[in-house]
């Protein structure tokens, strides 16, 4: 083999090298995407009480308040003067 020959040691130590590199990758990859997967779900929780909250509006505004009318408009059944 002449000097510029890489040897199988050499060759091995390169891939055991890369494959350090790659798993620690892996790692802080699958940290990243714990970390999202715990935001998401604590948004997703939120939006479900926003979504919640919504609805008890909407119910609210949906219904219709009694009618009552104002005091000075009574009608000819309702006496003007109390006394």
């Amino acid at each position: 083999m002449g000097s510029g020959a890489e040897t199988n040691t050499d060759r091995i130590e390169k891939l055991e090298i890369a494959l350090g590199y790659a798993d620690r990758s892996i790692e802080v990859l699958s940290d990243e995407v714990a970390k999202l997967n715990k935001a998401m779900d604590l948004m997703t929780r939120r939006i479900e009480r926003l979504e919640s909250r919504l609805v008890e509006i909407n119910d609210k505004v949906g219904e219709t308040p009694p009618v009552v009318p104002p005091p000075h408009s009574a009608g000819p059944d309702v006496p003007r003067d109390p006394l």
